[in-house]
């Protein structure tokens, strides 16, 4: 049978985001998968099985890039792949995507007018312009370019604690999205204690060194002969080891947080500013997040902040470490403990892929997502469980006018999901 190629330009956190895809279809014959250069290694160390090809995406153009890339190309073309799935609203994939013929392209197709987008695709951008509302994962939403894709539950393992202590990320590529390091201090301190001491491992690249040792410095000296400093030290390879087998990740909304979840490792994340865990949380069942949710949030990552990172101070709230500590501990958490700009969410599974339960914290968007979930299921053609039936016949999560015409469109309803109009 003739091979696939899922072209992947994105980043760390995208290509871990690209799971269900790739699972769902090496699970129905060869599967290539073209990424950046930089993440070739790891591509081929998280997906054994798969043929990675590396590409680059990312470099400015030069001639030795332009001779990489053409022989790459030329490999593409003798391989005549049955389909291509492209992951990305990118000019440079889409130009790639014009070596082959147009019905063999799924995802993101070049046309005469620019990209052209299916149904479903059509769809969750449509989710990104209420994104309090979004109940779409961003793994869901790449797996579902595949018609019937893997189910949820074969994406990721259970998260399990495996006895190599604490991991710590310190900063995610976005500072708005990170936690200050002193605020950080404070979390870790709480999560060690309530672990009983465990060994501390700190991870980030070369950038954020000084953070680290700022870390370390505010944090009890007791506890300094438990931490083990990787930062700027570990390649990919080394990163996965480092990872594997932690019994609790402390992190933001980062790449690594994707791989502690692949690896099977309990994440405890921290959410804030443009980052949503309904949209980039960690896949997977019983992972949690704290998610600040102050009227300005998610905002745009490209926009300039104009309330002074206000989503920061959800986190400052004198309630927020007992709670921290409860939550660690396996106690019952007390609603009551989480301030009003504050919500903890739990990961779970169901037909449709990935979706967050409400721990604490008020959520007065909980009726609207489980419709949009509803309609989700539906266009994708899903038998709706228990769990999603559930949303859809309650009359206050039913659709404004308003908010019908927004999700429908005349044009979804001209051909199935994944074809083109």
């Amino acid at each position: 049978m003739m091979p696939i190629l899922v072209l992947q330009g994105a980043r760390f956190g995208d290509l871990l985001q690209s799971k269900r895809l790739l699972l769902t279809l090496k699970s129905r014959g060869e599967v290539h998968l073209g990424v950046d250069k930089s993440l070739a290694p790891l591509a081929g160390s998280i997906y054994p099985g798969i043929e990675i090809h590396a590409f680059n995406f990312h470099v400015k153009p030069c001639r030795q890039a332009l001779e990489e890339n053409k022989k790459c190309l030329a490999l593409w073309r003798d391989l005549d792949f049955r389909a291509v799935y492209n992951c990305n609203f990118s000019p440079l994939t889409a130009a790639l995507c014009r070596c082959f013929e147009p019905e063999r392209v799924f995802g993101y197709r070049p046309s005469a007018g620019g990209i052209l987008c299916s149904s479903w695709v059509r769809a969750a951008f449509r989710l990104s312009e209420r994104r309090r509302m979004t109940p779409l994962n961003l793994t869901d939403f790449w797996g579902h370019f595949a018609p019937a894709p893997l189910p949820a539950h074969k994406v990721n393992p259970l998260p399990r604690p495996g006895g190599q202590g604490l991991g710590v990320v310190l900063a995610g590529r976005e500072a708005r999205r990170s936690l200050p390091v002193s605020l950080l201090a404070e979390i870790v301190r709480c999560v060690f204690y309530a672990l009983d001491g465990p060994r501390i491992r700190l991870l980030g690249t070369k950038a954020e060194c000084p953070s680290a040792r700022r870390l370390v410095r505010l944090l009890p000296s007791k506890m300094h002969r438990h931490i083990e400093d990787l930062s700027g030290k570990t390649d990919w390879p080394g990163l996965a080891g480092a990872v594997e087998g932690l019994d609790t990740l402390v992190t933001p909304d980062t790449g690594t947080m994707h791989l502690g979840a692949h690896l099977g490792v309990p994440v405890l994340a921290f959410f804030l500013s443009s980052a949503f865990c309904h949209e980039t949380g960690p896949y997977g069942q019983g992972h949690h997040v704290w998610q600040a949710a102050c009227a300005c949030a998610p905002c745009l990552e490209s926009a300039p902040c104009r309330a002074e990172i206000r989503c920061r101070k959800a986190f400052l709230s004198k309630n927020f470490l007992p709670a921290l500590a409860s939550l660690v501990e396996g106690k019952t958490l007390d609603h009551r403990l989480c301030c009003e700009d504050l919500q903890l969410w739990k990961s779970d599974l169901d037909e449709l892929g990935g979706r967050f339960q409400l721990c604490a914290g008020v959520d007065e968007h909980d009726r609207q997502r489980g419709f949009l979930r509803c309609h989700l299921a539906k266009l994708s053609r899903l038998p709706l469980a228990d769990s999603l039936r559930e949303a859809g016949p309650d009359p206050a999560a039913a659709p404004s006018p308003e908010m019908g015409a927004w999700l429908y469109r005349d044009a979804d309803w001209m051909l199935p999901p994944g074809r083109y109009c």
